[in-house]
């Protein structure tokens, strides 16, 4: 059985919305407490009330594109306020369809900033020895099924998240000797805002159609969030390096 402690503190970022919203959830009724994150203070506040320890989830709003470059020194502060970190999900992401031939270096450069560096400078905070538990501490990657499977005019966001990918699985090397865990989730289509504006940008009825697709239907936001707190728990504590591929039998 997942379970986690009152000392583990997992900070979750995207946690307004969505798989981060649900991961936040999962890991509080289970346990552990949380660090919630998110652009949305209203919505953090909202998630708060309905967690099932309230007091053992807290609300950090934070735009995290923002002086992306004081990331590790925001982690820094938050271990001094909550102590040291046992976890961490990087959640927050958007979604962008553009063929290549409506590729703009601008646009680029900032979806690999939300879905790629973020994370990174995230991590580089997380690991630094001061800030987490040591062995144990686990960092779980939301990608996405579209860095492996080819998706048409998905091109700047499965390239972001197949980098988030490699990085991942070079990461987990650097931090294995330390007994740090480092791994992936690759979700296809998952019922969220997100899913839902990206089927609106393909058109009326397209997410009933994409529905169609997947022999178990689309993904729920928990299905991802059980997924991660197994990976975050002691549960999963010979597995590194690691992208676990999650897409309800679609091909």
């Amino acid at each position: 059985m997942i379970s986690f402690t009152a000392e583990q503190c997992i900070l979750v970022t995207g946690a307004s919305s969505g798989i981060g919203e649900a991961i936040a959830l999962q890991c509080n009724a289970l346990g552990a407490t949380v660090i919630a994150s998110g652009r949305n203070r209203e919505r953090l506040e909202v998630n708060k009330i309905r967690a099932t320890c309230p007091e053992r989830f807290h609300a950090e709003p934070r735009e995290l594109m923002e002086d992306m470059e004081a990331l590790p020194a925001w982690i820094k502060s938050l271990r001094e306020k909550y102590g040291k970190l046992s976890g961490l999900v990087p959640c927050a992401g958007i979604t962008l369809t553009a063929p290549l031939r409506e590729y703009d270096l601008n646009t680029a450069h900032r979806m690999f900033d939300l879905l790629f560096h973020v994370p990174m400078l995230l991590t580089k905070g997380f690991v630094d020895r001061r800030n987490n538990v040591g062995k144990g501490a686990a960092v779980v990657f939301i990608a996405a099924a579209g860095a492996i499977t080819p998706t048409a005019s998905l091109l700047i966001y499965s390239a972001a998240k197949g980098a988030l990918l490699t990085a991942s699985r070079n990461i987990s090397k650097e931090l294995a000797p330390a007994g740090l865990r480092v791994n992936s989730i690759s979700p296809a289509l998952v019922a969220t805002p997100m899913a839902e504006q990206y089927a609106g940008l393909l058109g009326a009825g397209a997410l009933a159609e994409l529905e169609q697709t997947y022999p178990l239907g689309l993904g729920a936001p928990d299905d991802v969030a059980g997924a991660a707190t197994y990976l975050l728990s002691s549960a999963s504590r010979w597995i590194t390096g690691q992208n676990l591929l999650m897409t309800g039998g679609f091909e």
